[in-house]
Formats: structure tokens, sequence, C-alpha cells
């Protein structure tokens, strides 16, 4: 398995199509900051618009990607500045939420949605990082993202049998595509798809996605690459914010509050050893000191209603 692959079977993310927004007029969508671990992210179909965010205003046309790794508050409008806002009209189809306006002007259509990473998706993107904007228009070396993004726009709008079933399976090959455009990239963003694009670093880090239990140490995660330690910590740093050591326990922790949720029927210590750690009690002091709460009380919480929306 290679490593994109790899690291989206640890990390099991949920993939959500939510919007698809046909904007006439002057119209403005308002989003508010999201909780810890959403990536909100929307796609210009058609037309054009304006962004702001983090202090900063850009126009983005047909063909932009736009991801917001940390949920940051933003504001999409029109390049129509003359009249009243329009109100937008939404209507839920059983899939996805359809959303207009009406007016006079150019006709813009968005697909958004959301990629659900749960609390550690920081360490995935670097931290000052409000948005990664991708712009395809002009490059023709993605024809299958096109094709995927006319799939979902057609299949959320109908009622046809496994409509529902199709969107939730093409919202997930939406986010390995987008990542694998990111990675192919000649600089990727900082952050996780930046470590992973340097080849150099490639076999440590599928070996480590393989089998996060193994007891792994810096030397052991070098002799994968056939580098020294100095060497391999050295490349590490020129790619990511962190030292190997202190991303293979955010990777463990990215793995055990996973499966805390999602194998309920697991003891907590048999995930403890699933993630690497020697004992239950080691386990559990790592994960109090990462969450703030125990695993057991972790995994308690995460069953109430909106506890974690991630």
């Amino acid at each position: 398995m290679d490593n994109l692959s790899s690291l989206l079977a640890v990390l099991a993310p949920q993939c959500v199509v939510n919007l698809h927004c046909r904007f006439n007029g002057r119209w403005a969508a308002d989003h508010q900051q999201r909780p810890g671990g959403i990536v909100p992210w929307h796609v210009i179909m058609r037309g054009e618009a304006r962004l702001h965010i983090a202090g900063k205003t850009l126009n983005v046309c047909a063909g932009d990607v736009l991801l917001l790794p940390h949920g940051s508050p933003h504001l999409l409008e029109s390049l129509v500045e003359w009249g009243q806002v329009v109100p937008a009209q939404g209507h839920h189809n059983g899939i996805l939420t359809q959303v207009s306006t009406e007016g006079p002007g150019p006709s813009v259509e968005v697909l958004c949605g959301e990629f659900h990473f749960g609390p550690d998706c920081h360490w995935l993107f670097a931290e000052e990082q409000a948005l990664i904007h991708l712009q395809t228009a002009e490059r023709k070396s993605f024809p299958e993202l096109e094709t995927l993004l006319t799939m979902l726009v057609r299949e959320s709008q109908n009622s046809l049998p496994g409509s529902l079933a199709m969107v939730k399976g093409l919202a997930n090959t939406l986010l390995a595509m987008m990542l694998r455009i990111l990675l192919s990239l000649r600089q990727p963003p900082p952050g996780m798809l930046r470590l992973m694009s340097d080849k150099r670093l490639s076999p440590a880090l599928l070996a480590v996605f393989t089998d996060p239990a193994y007891p792994w140490t810096l030397e052991s995660m070098a002799e994968r690459c056939f580098l020294s330690r100095a060497t391999f910590a050295r490349h590490f740093a020129h790619s990511y914010h962190q030292t190997p050591q202190s991303w293979l326990t955010q990777l463990r922790m990215a793995l055990a509050s996973r499966l805390l949720i999602d194998e309920r029927a697991q003891a907590v210590d048999a995930i403890a050893e699933r993630c690497g750690f020697l004992s239950l009690s080691s386990f559990t002091k790592a994960f109090k000191k990462r969450y703030g709460i125990t695993p057991a009380a972790y995994r308690k919480e995460s069953q109430q209603p909106g506890a974690r929306d991630s």
C-alpha cells in the first residue's frame, strides 16, 4: 500500500458533501469557525467569486479548490457589488442542501463539503495555514477531478437507487484525489503532505503507517531509509515542524482516538497495544496529556450526542 492510502486507512476520515449552491445577483455566504478536526472545502464549478479569509481577500474562479485546514471563518461573496444582498433559499433533497439566489448578473456554482479528521488534524497541516488554494483551470493534468465533480453533482441531484451511497463513496474519493494533487505539486503545503513528498523518507513513513505498534526508534526509522540517524533527522526537520519521535506519538494518538470510538467492543488496553504503547498506564498518561482526559472518559464522552462534532 502507498503512503497516502496508508495514512487515510489510519485516520479513516469522514467525508461529507453537504451543499450545492447556484448563486445569481448579489449574494454572500458567511461561514463561521468550525470545530477542530473539521476541514471545510469549496469547489468553484462555474463563474467567479470573492473570498475573504484571515484578513485577506482574493478572487476565485471555476476550477479553484479551496481547503480550510483549521476550519477558519471565511466569507464567499459575489463580484456583483450593486443592489441588495439577495437572501438564499435552501432545500434539502435527501442527499444535500441545494442553495440558490435569484438576481441579475453572472451565475456562480459552488460545491461544498467537509472532511472530518478528528481532533488530530493540526499535525496534518501547518498551524499558520488558514487556506490551501488549488487552481486547476489552467492545468490539464487533473481531468479525473473534473469527471469526479461532475459525477458528484449529478448523483447528488438524483433520487436514483444508490445515489446516497454513491455520493458518500465519491466524497471519499474526492479527498484522496485532492490530497494526491497536493502531493504532486512542486511545493506541497507545509505539514504532513510536504513530509510525505520527500521520497528519501517514504520507506520509514510507510513502515510506520503499516505497523504503528512496532517499537519504532529514530534508528529503526532511519534504517528503513538507509540513512544515518543524523541524516534522517535532518531531512525530517527540513520537511516537518516536529521531531520524528513527536510525529510518531501524534500518529499513534490519532489512531488511538479513532479506535476508541470506532471499535467500542475492544478493550482500552488492547487499543493501547495496537498503537505501540507498552502498558496501559503509559498509554493513559500520554493520552491524558494530549486530550486532557483518560481514554475511557474520551470514549464515554464521544457517545454523548454533539459531544465531539468531529
